[in-house]
């Protein structure tokens, strides 16, 4: 204890943690009487911190039987919210099987039926005693436990509720924004299971009630016969209250502070009941379309197509709302986007930024606008060549398709610019910038500079089509350059992939060192790794190309045995 008191004068957050290990009862109600006194900001935030924990600590009774008390007395609408909860929280009852006498079948059958487990932390004056020695003996906690037996806990709940239905009547203009604090504060975990729901008496108060399909008893609320938890709609009590036009923004806020979807459900529908002309403003309605629930998102797409003065709403503005994340709201906005935003109205800058988005919504957008625009400026032809970057794979082929359409004129061609387009990550980008070189009349056709830089390419496809068109068009290796070693070496060490390519690369291997002798020790070697291929094609292919090559050049056979001595020479007659 004298470790809490030093925490709490010294404004220390490992107060709460502190205080909840201590279980002295008369040590601890002494200090509740200070605690709750206490006007400090810091104060305060330790005694919310504290009802967000459960209660199940010894010796704490007295701590919240004060804590409680003060603050319905004070009338403290934010910690009578956060006790509601608390108190929601203390009743969990359990299904079990009971054996009931059935008239009409005349025997017993077993039904199920709610129970409360006996979980209930010995109170101050609770003592277990040795029957032999008569002194006390510390007592094992319950699983699960908690404080205060359970008639003690229906009460309390009773009678945090009882709080806000007398300012329903008494103050129904500060009900809503009061109930909403603990509306905020319950979370999925709390109806892990659909007993949950029932034991929760503040919450179907609050929310349900006013439905038919519930009926409230002196301790429990239960569903009427032949009724079910999917036929609860909103039906809240002090139902007026929710209709004015302040209860709008509270319901609207409840949906994206909402901790758990059965509020959120519940605000959805008494929102869209009560408020159908609600105006939310361009902030509110990116927090509903970044929520996580599917269903918010949803209806953020929905009251934005609703918004009025869609069409003068500013390009940042529509640009912040294309940042969400959910698909079909997306799509949605996207739709809205190009039926009220005009391409004038949007930079370069900003259309390529829309370009570069993962979502393929966003991207056709982009290619929608860019197709309309008109690129002259060599300053424009440096922006345009961003698009390589884009992150839509589904799109990546059409907007590499418009950008060389530009890049790629004979006119205007650089070889900085198109290459990006062979460097991007997206597939998608690489055939369409490989369709575009091998198209006739493309000036790449002509440039060893960007064939040269192919041929260093760390891209498989890319290599694999290199090798095809070293094939065809065998014309084209004096074009090439220096050296094609790094293309070979890398096509033939794909151990992961078989494929005709190879088989290619292993014949312009041979024909390469057939036509200059003098590479014939850098380039002996790469053949090597054809020859001891674990492929029966692949090493075919080497010792074919092997022979051939010493059938045109029979001086490099000495090298031959020395890069491949595993190979049996036989001479046979001519």
């Amino acid at each position: 204890m004298l470790l809490v008191e030093e925490c709490f004068a010294a404004e220390d957050d490992r107060f709460v943690a502190e205080l909840r290990a201590v279980d002295q009862p008369k040590l601890l109600a002494a200090f509740a009487d200070r605690w709750k006194l206490d006007s400090r900001p810091w104060a305060r935030r330790q005694v919310v911190t504290y009802l967000e924990h459960p209660f199940n600590r010894p010796g704490h009774q007295p701590v919240v039987k004060r804590l409680f008390k003060h603050a319905e007395a004070q009338g403290d609408h934010e910690l009578m919210a956060l006790f509601l909860v608390a108190f929601d929280r203390q009743v969990r009852r359990v299904i079990t099987q009971r054996w009931t006498w059935s008239a009409s079948f005349r025997g017993g059958l077993q039904v199920e039926a709610l129970s409360t487990p006996r979980n209930a932390i010995p109170g101050p004056s609770s003592v277990q005693r040795d029957p032999v020695t008569g002194r006390p003996v510390p007592m094992a906690l319950p699983t699960n436990p908690g404080l205060f037996k359970y008639r003690t806990r229906y009460y309390l709940r009773r009678r945090a509720w009882r709080y806000f239905r007398k300012l329903g009547f008494g103050q129904p203009a500060a009900y809503p924004a009061a109930i909403a604090r603990a509306l905020i504060a319950y979370r999925d975990s709390d109806f892990a299971k659909g007993e949950n729901i029932l034991d929760s008496w503040g919450l179907l108060h609050a929310c349900f009630g006013e439905h038919d399909a519930l009926e409230f008893g002196p301790v429990h609320p239960r569903l009427k016969a032949n009724r079910s938890f999917g036929e609860l709609a909103s039906a809240p009590a002090f139902g007026a209250t929710w209709k004015a036009p302040a209860a709008g923004a509270l319901l609207f806020s409840l949906l994206f502070r909402a901790q758990s979807r059965l509020v959120r459900v519940w605000a959805k529908q008494t929102f869209e009941r009560e408020h159908p002309a609600y105006a939310a403003s361009v902030d509110e309605l990116l927090q509903l379309l970044d929520h996580d629930d599917g269903d918010i998102q949803q209806l953020g797409a929905r009251l934005l197509a609703n918004t009025p003065g869609l069409p003068t709403l500013p390009v940042t503005a529509w640009l912040r709302l294309l940042a969400t994340r959910n698909p079909e709201a997306l799509a949605t906005i996207c739709e809205l986007f190009a039926r009220h935003v005009t391409g004038e109205r949007l930079s370069l800058t900003q259309v390529l930024e829309l370009a570069g988005a993962q979502s393929v919504a966003v991207a056709r957008l982009a290619l929608m606008f860019l197709q309309s625009r008109t690129v002259d400026s060599a300053a424009d032809r440096v922006a345009i060549a961003a698009v390589a970057d884009t992150r839509c794979e589904a799109l990546a082929g059409d907007l590499t398709h418009w950008a060389l359409g530009h890049l790629g004129r004979t006119d205007v061609y650089q070889t900085d610019l198109v290459i990006r387009f062979f460097d991007s990550l997206r597939p998608g980008s690489r055939d369409a910038a490989w369709a575009w070189l091998i198209a006739d009349g493309s000036p790449g056709l002509a440039d060893s500079v960007l064939w040269s830089r192919l041929i260093e390419t760390p891209f498989d496809d890319l290599r694999l089509r290199l090798v095809d068109h070293l094939e065809r068009e065998a014309e084209q290796r004096a074009g090439l350059a220096h050296d094609l070693r790094a293309v070979w070496t890398s096509v033939l060490l794909g151990v992961h992939r078989g494929g005709r390519q190879k088989a290619k690369a292993v014949r312009q291997l041979g024909e390469a060192i057939g036509a200059d002798p003098a590479q014939s020790e850098a380039l002996l070697p790469v053949l090597a790794v054809a020859v001891r291929s674990v492929r029966r094609p692949e090493a075919r292919a080497g010792l074919a190309a092997v022979m051939t090559l010493l059938a045109q050049r029979p001086e490099l056979t000495p090298a031959v045995r020395r890069f491949l001595p595993e190979l049996k020479w036989t001479e046979v007659a001519a």
